[in-house]
């Protein structure tokens, strides 16, 4: 593989280039698999330009490593699912009637478990 170093406005042009050939070949060329092919292509080597091009974060430099345990990813697994034993049990005790969201709301709930509230019946021939 070549390197090319390029200035940025070099690289602003090759990324014109692109985007003017893919719309070219959109407008003067049937959408067959071919076409939608070679548009795919130029689309992928203008985002892999613009990611070379503009990330600052060491790109091309040897990349970092972290090495996780495998007890501490057994761990968090088995953390999460505590946590979320914990949330349901949490949940279940604060019961229905907490779930609702005005106090409003409660008293229609409280009448309709003890049977004083009537269905809705709407005039419909």
């Amino acid at each position: 593989m070549k390197k090319i170093e390029l200035t940025e406005r070099e690289i602003d042009l090759v990324l014109q280039c692109i985007g003017t050939n893919i719309e070219t070949v959109k407008r003067r060329h049937p959408m067959t698999g071919s076409t939608a092919d070679l548009i795919q292509e130029l689309a992928e080597m203008d985002m892999d330009i613009r990611e070379q091009a503009f990330r600052d974060d060491g790109w091309g430099a040897e990349a970092t490593s972290f090495p996780v345990a495998e007890g501490d990813f057994i761990q968090r697994g088995m953390d999460a699912a505590e946590q979320a034993k914990i949330n349901r049990i949490a949940a279940a005790s604060r019961g229905p009637t907490n779930c609702v969201g005005s106090r409003a709301q409660e008293r229609r709930v409280e009448r309709m478990m003890t049977g004083t509230v009537t269905a809705v019946v709407t005039d419909e021939d």
